[in-house]
Formats: C-alpha cells, sequence, structure tokens
C-alpha cells in the first residue's frame, strides 16, 4: 500500500512525527509531501520517511496556480491511501480533493477545528472526497459525531523526536512555559501580568514564552511595554528568534508547568485542541489552566485551575510548593501504542 501524508498550508507540522512513527514502526511507508517552508522542522525525522515532497504554493497567476495544481493531482492519483493533514481552510485542497473524485484513492483528512463539518460550504466540498476525519481529542468526536454524515475518529498527535535533555535549569528555579507566538487576541496576557504585580517574593517563578518574541511586532511591542511598565522583566525568559526543534523540546522536558494561558472560547470546550494542550499530554506536564476549561476530561485530570482573582495565590503556591499537584497521565490513552491502534484502525491498516 502507498501512503502520503500531505500538508499544503505552513502550519500544524506538529501533528505530522506521531503520524510517521505510527505508520513506520507498523512497517508501512510513508511518503511526505510538503510545504517547502516546513522543510527545517522535520530535519529530525525526515529519515523515518520513503520519500519527501516539498511544495511552494503558487499565490499570484491563476494559470500557474492551475498547472501547479494539475501536477500534484497527477502525482497524488499514484497512491492507495493519502492523509491530509490539514483538510480543511485551503482553496488548494478544496481543489485537489474534488478533482481526486474521480481517482480511486482513497482520501482521510485532519479536522484542526470540528465546526468546519458544519459551517464551512468549503468542507462540503472536501467532504465529497473525504469522508473519514479525524479529530484531535476524543471530546471533539462527542460533539460533532452524531451530528455529521461523514466517519470520524480521534487520535492524539502527542509524540515527538527523542532528544537528550540538554538544558540546564538555574538551581531551584520553577518553569511555566506559555508555547506558541505572541497573540493577542487568543491569550490573556493582561491577566497574567496583573496577578504577577500583585505577589510578593516570588524568587522561584520564571515564565517562558516559547516561540519567536518579536518585540518590534504589534503584539510583541504591546505585551513587552505592559511588562516593563510594571517591571516584570524579570520573570521572562524571551527568544528573539526561531526555535529549533531540538530546543523547542529539551524547553519543554526541562518545564515544570504548561499554561495555555487561553481567553475563555467555547470552540476550545467543544470543537478545537490548543496545541498547547498536546504539548502537555506530550511531555506528562501539569496544565496551568482557566477554571472555564475544567469540564474538558483530559485537562481535568491533568490540570491545576485558576479564577482571574485567584491566579496570584496560586502562583505563590507554586513558587512555595505548597500546591496539591495531581498525579496525572494515569489513563492508557496517553500511551504511544494505544494511539497508534487508534490511528491505524481508522485507516483500515
Amino acid at each position: 500500500m502507498r501512503i502520503a501524508l500531505i500538508e499544503i498550508s505552513e502550519s500544524h507540522e506538529e501533528c505530522i512525527y506521531s503520524q510517521v512513527k505510527f505508520l513506520n514502526d507498523a512497517g508501512i511507508a510513508v511518503d511526505l509531501i510538503l510545504n517547502k517552508r516546513l522543510e527545517q522542522q522535520i530535519d529530525n525525522y525526515k529519515h523515518l520517511c520513503n520519500s519527501v515532497y516539498f511544495v511552494t504554493p503558487v499565490k499570484k497567476n491563476a494559470f500557474k496556480k492551475l498547472k501547479q495544481q494539475i501536477q500534484l493531482l497527477n502525482t497524488l492519483k499514484i497512491y492507495d491511501l493519502l492523509v491530509f493533514n490539514t483538510a480543511s481552510s485551503s482553496k488548494m485542497v478544496r481543489n485537489l480533493t474534488f478533482l481526486l473524485l474521480f481517482s480511486r484513492v482513497k482520501c482521510f483528512g485532519i479536522l484542526h477545528n470540528g465546526r468546519k463539518l458544519t459551517s464551512s460550504f468549503t468542507q462540503k466540498i472536501i467532504s465529497l472526497k473525504i469522508r473519514h476525519y479525524f479529530v484531535l481529542s476524543d471530546t471533539i468526536v462527542k460533539n460533532i459525531g452524531s451530528k455529521s454524515d461523514v466517519f470520524i475518529s480521534s487520535f492524539y498527535p502527542i509524540f515527538f523526536p527523542k532528544f537528550k535533555l540538554s538544558i540546564v535549569k538555574a538551581e531551584g528555579e520553577i518553569w511555566i512555559t506559555i508555547p506558541g507566538r505572541i497573540d493577542w487576541l487568543r491569550r490573556d496576557y493582561d491577566v497574567l501580568i496583573k496577578a504577577l504585580a500583585k505577589v510578593k517574593n516570588l524568587n522561584s517563578i520564571k515564565i517562558l514564552f516559547l516561540g519567536k518574541f518579536d518585540k518590534n511586532s504589534d503584539h510583541g511591542k504591546q505585551l513587552w511595554a505592559l511588562i516593563k511598565a510594571h517591571k516584570l522583566e524579570r520573570f521572562f525568559i524571551t527568544f528573539n528568534s526561531f526555535v529549533s526543534n531540538e530546543d523547542y523540546q529539551n524547553l519543554l522536558m526541562a518545564t515544570d508547568y504548561i499554561m495555555p494561558l487561553l481567553k475563555s472560547d467555547e470552540n476550545y470546550l467543544k470543537y478545537k485542541v490548543s496545541g498547547s494542550f498536546n504539548l502537555a499530554y506530550a511531555h506528562h506536564k501539569i496544565l496551568l489552566c482557566k477554571t472555564y476549561f475544567e469540564p474538558l476530561e483530559d485537562l481535568s485530570e491533568n490540570g491545576i485551575f485558576y479564577d482571574e482573582d485567584d491566579l496570584s495565590n496560586m502562583l505563590q503556591k507554586i513558587n512555595n510548593k505548597s500546591i496539591a499537584t495531581p498525579k496525572g497521565y494515569l489513563d492508557p490513552k496517553w500511551s504511544f501504542t494505544y494511539q497508534q491502534d487508534c490511528y491505524l484502525s481508522f485507516l483500515g491498516c
């Protein structure tokens, strides 16, 4: 069986390694067809693939777009099974899957927002060919499975290449990591800053913004100005350039807690998963989350929860090592074998 994983966009590379590893460990050869911008990010595991093919999507000139899509279509037709790593929000994916209607190749896709199945016309076109979708949590299956006329299953892409821990943390430091880019639209930075400003004698805590912190961007400039205004620079560790996968995973291994810092958003309760959640699951780290997210079963057994008014109190307890911490990650679902079985079974491999 010839299988290819496809990622046309520049996002969601974090979901690819788990799939490659599931297939490779089962003795199934897999090809990658990826956006050229992801080349550096897969360097640590490309040797697990049969072949890797890079695409730079044409952004202008309709004729060149059509020519590229026809060439790509001819490449895809040689496979028995395709998995679209991002099976939504893309005209190219829409066009390719529509044209593949006339091909015998079986198509699967990953939905990063389950709401798309009922709210997106583009998704309805994609679903003419993709009848089997993965979503990234059991909760999403419960919320959309019965409402959809396609087949839905979940898997957790929470496995990453193994690296030797090379980060040395200062003795006594407690790291709280906020993964991802600076984004005021999704994250409650002001709540964190206000909480830090309230607490006295936080001598152990460091907050890591894990990702490029561009202090010249609008969002980065706004956040750093707020931090400086409260004279809180000493609490933060930032990175002014791209963080390599190896360093990224090393920093996560060394961290003590992961803090998504998400604003209240119903989508995360029903249809979406934050990348911060998956990174915590991957490294079995305890999550620090707003009480709003406590109904999520995956978080409730692996998290500590706070309201805005008591975040400062929680930080003080963490600093003093007096906070009650859940044992966490006791469910078999967090194992590689369990997730590999879920993934391969749905593919029919």
